[in-house]
């Protein structure tokens, strides 16, 4: 086999992330085949054995770049300088979600319902969503803290709860707009909103 670059490599290695994650999103995670993917992917066997060890390997790598990409994407809302009211913040979270989740042939958002049904079987593959989501919830606890000190959340109620309730909304906007369909980020910020202003918080 001709050496390849790094770059080669990567892109090739993307190449078959992309044919699984269209396979998955087609079949869910389980029904499908590594063979399936080697058919999407236009690849030998013995070419994509190159670059991944077997399905298990396809699944790990696909979840762990989903969630390096989407923190990427996130990035700017959680430490940005001036922190952005919770309501706005809320919305412009989802939309951010919704952005980097809509691909071309699929959508990364019903796949993450099948990450965590990967986490109850595979090990590896929960302590790469508890490590994510541990950094993740962390930087939404900094974020509380900015709103704290602005005078824009009660600093009465720990940072901590109040992280681990938006995560939850956060994580379950996932779910509720892959099989409801009826919801929009929008919806989720005028519902943050108004319980704010009932709790006498600031809702802007």
């Amino acid at each position: 086999m001709p050496k390849i670059s790094e770059q080669q490599w990567q892109e090739r290695r993307q190449q078959i992330l992309e044919a699984a994650w269209r396979c998955f999103f087609r079949n869910g995670v389980q029904a499908t085949t590594i063979d399936d993917i080697i058919g999407e992917s236009g690849m030998s066997a013995s070419a994509m054995y190159r670059y991944f060890n077997g399905k298990d390997d396809i699944i790990r790598t696909a979840i762990a770049s989903s969630l390096t990409g989407l923190g990427a994407a996130l990035g700017p809302l959680l430490t940005g300088a001036e922190p952005q009211p919770p309501a706005g913040w809320m919305g412009e979270m989802l939309k951010g979600i919704e952005r980097f989740c809509a691909r071309r042939d699929f959508n990364l958002m019903p796949l993450g319902i099948h990450g965590w049904s990967e986490a109850q079987r595979d090990e590896e593959v929960r302590n790469v969503l508890r490590g994510y989501y541990l950094q993740f919830r962390a930087q939404i606890v900094a974020r509380v803290e900015a709103w704290q000190r602005a005078g824009l959340a009660s600093a009465e109620v720990p940072a901590i709860d109040v992280a681990e309730t938006l995560m939850s909304t956060l994580l379950g906007y996932i779910v509720q707009a892959t099989i409801m369909r009826d919801l929009g980020p929008e919806s989720h910020a005028r519902g943050l909103a108004g319980l704010m202003t009932a709790s006498g918080a600031d809702p802007r």
